[in-house]
């Protein structure tokens, strides 16, 4: 797979919203000839800063596309996130979406999601001459999670729609069990991922047109459904208050129409597996 910056667009669009937040809520407290802000880049954040920006960068090594059998890399932003000083870094699972808290009550919480959505190519495989590209695009919805035991069991569901309409919507649905030791941080839980029909006809249906341009597939239509059973597990390091490293491997079993569809059972592969690392960095932003 061509390495791809993924989810760049999406981080940059989340950074200008949270930049505005800031400014919007610290305008109240300064005066309206001040607001110059400063940034921390030292070992650890500011001892005083008015917020803690998180940001992180990370390398997949994982199929090609959705369904394939063909491995490469990618790199992409793996963090982005603005808390105020004082609060504690929440856990946030390698494969959550981009999120932004909206509403917080006691251990549920709401708000929008974002996500990129990579492609597929005729430069992935050969073997998908005739069959039509897609488009890499985002995806825009919302997010909601509840912690079953505090900052030990975390249930979450994502819904996202492409902003490509006939890229169709996924729900993401995943539970984690959160378990520090010292500076380690180990999580582990299973994963489902639903379709739309949509969603299921884009990657993994074939026209009866495909199908007779193809040497390597005959006409599916799929439905809308169940297409993945799976798991994430990771493991994170606490360098220093400012620094941490993740390292993690999440494994999907395509299922239903999206095993049973040649593109994958001729072509690709029902296990995908993607393993990956990143690293993040925090520092403080002050407004005098």
């Amino acid at each position: 797979m061509t390495p791809e910056f993924k989810k760049i667009g999406l981080s940059l669009a989340l950074s200008l919203i949270a930049n505005s937040a800031i400014g919007a809520a610290q305008a109240q407290d300064r005066p309206a000839t001040s607001g110059v802000t400063t940034l921390n880049f030292g070992s650890s954040p500011d001892p005083e800063p008015d917020w803690i920006v998180t940001l992180g960068v990370g390398t997949e090594y994982g199929p090609s596309y959705e369904g394939a059998k063909r491995t490469g890399f990618s790199f992409m932003p793996s963090d982005l996130s603005i808390r105020r000083a004082g609060e504690p870094d929440g856990f946030s699972a390698p494969d959550d979406g981009f999120d932004i808290t909206l509403f917080e009550w006691g251990n549920f919480s709401f708000g929008p999601v974002g996500n990129y959505r990579s492609g597929r190519y005729l430069t992935d495989d050969h073997r998908l001459t005739g069959l039509h590209s897609i488009v890499s695009t985002v995806d825009a919805g919302g997010f909601a999670e509840y912690w079953i035991l505090a900052d030990r069991l975390r249930t979450r569901v994502e819904v996202r729609q492409a902003l490509r309409a006939r890229e169709g919507l996924v729900a993401d649905l995943s539970a984690d069990w959160v378990q520090p030791y010292g500076a380690f941080t180990a999580s582990l839980g299973p994963r489902v991922s639903v379709g739309t029909g949509t969603y299921m006809r884009s990657w993994f249906g074939v026209t009866s047109q495909e199908a007779a341009a193809s040497p390597f597939v005959e006409a599916f239509h799929a439905s809308a459904g169940v297409k993945s059973f799976g798991a994430m597990a990771a493991l994170r390091y606490t360098f220093s208050p400012s620094w941490s490293g993740t390292v993690y491997d999440g494994f999907q079993r395509l299922v239903g129409d999206a095993a049973s569809s040649p593109i994958t059972s001729r072509i690709g592969s029902r296990n995908q597996n993607t393993v990956g690392l990143s690293l993040t960095y925090s520092f403080g932003v002050k407004f005098h």
